[in-house]
């Protein structure tokens, strides 16, 4: 990014671990990394001290830049605009406060269930609960995309602020269009199911039934699908139209 340019709308967009749901918020370039958080917060829904704001350097580590005095903008010049979050739990407490991946699983449920599309196409990942994550065969259409005429599993999962954040695609095996986070492997699948207890079952069961390697898969225009009246329907149907993964029968 150019140096010159010291003012002005930007974009940053924020990975939260350890799920890695995408967050894009828009910033001037003279934030700070608190306003940054105080945004994020107010978009999960959670308090702000819960967030911590990280950067990566070349050589893959962090930065913790939750409370740097230096301005977004430079921070991108620097590091660019791919950051990471984590949310700390809350201190202090035997209650906990409110918890936006419970809520996320709940409305990621209702919309499962209020579509006969997803009933019919989709099953839960865990066998049980739609809520905690849901999977079906798909075929893909589009030669450019993909391997075509071959089936691939897709699996989708409540993030973290679902529907307001992309729920969490994983494709196996990996395709080759809108796809970030490559060679995913079922060790990877088991560690999150020990970082992210409430979707255990479902990230253990995805490692059982890996292809080799998975990709995390993002879709298009998300602001705008979240505002649909059921934002999973219409993403599945997204699949298919921008990607080339069709509805398809186990192999």
């Amino acid at each position: 990014m150019s140096t010159n340019n010291k003012s002005g709308e930007l974009i940053l967009s924020i990975l939260i671990k350890p799920e890695l749901s995408e967050h894009n918020l828009k910033v001037d370039y003279g934030e700070l990394p608190s306003s940054v958080r105080d945004k994020l917060a107010k978009r999960l829904g959670i308090a702000p001290q819960r967030i911590k704001l990280y950067v990566k350097r070349v050589d893959g580590s962090e930065i913790d830049v939750t409370y740097r005095s230096e301005s977004v903008g430079s921070l991108i010049e620097k590091y660019g605009n791919v950051w990471y979050a984590s949310i700390e739990e809350p201190y202090g407490s035997f209650f906990r406060d409110y918890d936006p991946l419970e809520d996320a699983v709940e409305t990621f449920r209702s919309h499962y269930f209020s579509s006969s599309k997803l009933t019919k196409q989709f099953v839960p990942i865990d066998g049980k609960d739609p809520g905690k994550g849901i999977y079906a065969y798909r075929k893909c259409k589009k030669k450019d995309y993909c391997a075509q005429n071959s089936t691939y599993t897709v699996f989708v999962l409540p993030s973290i602020g679902y529907p307001k954040t992309e729920p969490l695609i994983y494709v196996t095996p990996k395709i080759w269009h809108k796809c970030c986070f490559y060679n995913l492997t079922s060790d990877y699948f088991l560690t999150k199911a020990k970082e992210i207890p409430l979707l255990s079952t479902s990230l253990e069961r995805i490692a059982q039934m890996l292809n080799v390697n998975a990709c995390i898969m993002h879709v298009e225009s998300w602001d705008y699908i979240s505002q649909q009246e059921n934002p999973l329907e219409v993403m599945t149907d997204a699949l298919c139209t921008d990607v080339g993964l069709c509805d398809g029968n186990a192999p």
